[in-house]
C-alpha cells in the first residue's frame, strides 16, 4: 500500500490591541491593531492591520495568514459618550435695574466653570455682560453652554430746576419742573412734571424711566417769608390845631 502525506495547516492566532481607552468622549477615537496573520479583514468592512475608531460599537477581524487559515477574533467593544449641553435657566428677567439681581442656574453636572470663575451651579448676576458656563459630567466629558446676555439699566438720577428764587415772599410762588422721565411723583403727591409751590416746605420727586427703573432727587428748600405787619403808634391821641 502507499503513504499519503497529509499537511494540517494551523490557522493564525489573531489578536487586537487598542493604542488607548476603549471609553471616551465625543470627539476622541483609538487605534484598534490587529496582529498574527497576514492579511485582515474587519467587520467594519476594512482591511489592513489597523483601524481607528470614533463611535460606539463592536468590532472584531478576521485574520487570514499566508496558508489562507483564517480566525476570527472575538469582539472588543469601544463605547463613545456624548459631551454634554449645558443650558443656563434665569431665575427671572436678563434685563433689569440697578439694585436688582438675576440667578444664573446651570443643568445639573458634576463640575462646572463659569465665565466668571465662579465653579457652583448657580451664580448671581448684578451687573451688564455675557455668561457662559463649562461642565464636566461623570464620565469627564466637557461641554459648554450657549452665551446669555445680562442687561443692567442705570437709575436716573433726576434734578428739580426752579423758574424763580427759592425765597421769596408770602403771596409768591416758584414753579418746581423735573424732566427726563416718563412718570413722576412728587412728595406733594403730586404726578406732573412740574408743580407750582407757594407754600415753606423741602420738595423732592421720585421719576420712572423707559426701561421702569426709579431715581429719586435730592431736596429743594423753599423759603417763604410773612408780609411785615406795620402798625402806627402816637405818642399823644389829641393835638392842638397847627401842632403835630
Amino acid at each position: 500500500s502507499s503513504t499519503v502525506s497529509v499537511l494540517v495547516n494551523q490557522p493564525p492566532v489573531v489578536t487586537i490591541f487598542p493604542n488607548g481607552p476603549t471609553e471616551f468622549c465625543d470627539g476622541g477615537s483609538v487605534n484598534l491593531t490587529a496582529s498574527g496573520a497576514d492579511t485582515y479583514l474587519w467587520s467594519t468592512g476594512e482591511t489592513g492591520p489597523l483601524i481607528t475608531v470614533s463611535t460606539s460599537g463592536l468590532f472584531s477581524v478576521t485574520g487570514t495568514n499566508a496558508n489562507g487559515c483564517s480566525t476570527e477574533t472575538s469582539d472588543i467593544e469601544v463605547t463613545v459618550y456624548p459631551n454634554p449641553e449645558p443650558t443656563i435657566t434665569p431665575d427671572g428677567p436678563i434685563a433689569f435695574c440697578d439694585g436688582d439681581t438675576v440667578v444664573l442656574t446651570s443643568s445639573a453636572a458634576d463640575s462646572y466653570l463659569w465665565s466668571t470663575g465662579a465653579t457652583t451651579q448657580s451664580i448671581i448676576v448684578t451687573t451688564t455682560g455675557t455668561f457662559t458656563v463649562s461642565v464636566e459630567d461623570e464620565f469627564g466629558c466637557e461641554g459648554t453652554s450657549d452665551p446669555i446676555s445680562v442687561e443692567v439699566f442705570i437709575n436716573p438720577t433726576p434734578t428739580i430746576s426752579l423758574s424763580g428764587p427759592a425765597e421769596f415772599c408770602l403771596g409768591d410762588s416758584v414753579v418746581l419742573t423735573a424732566s427726563g422721565a416718563v412718570a413722576y411723583l412728587w412728595s406733594t403727591g403730586d404726578t406732573t412734571a412740574a408743580i407750582v409751590v407757594a407754600t415753606s416746605g423741602d420738595y423732592s420727586v421720585m421719576v420712572t424711566d423707559e426701561n421702569g427703573c426709579t431715581g429719586e432727587s435730592a431736596d429743594v428748600t423753599i423759603t417763604v417769608y410773612d408780609e411785615p405787619v406795620v402798625s402806627i403808634s402816637a405818642s399823644d391821641t389829641v393835638v392842638c390845631d397847627g401842632q403835630i
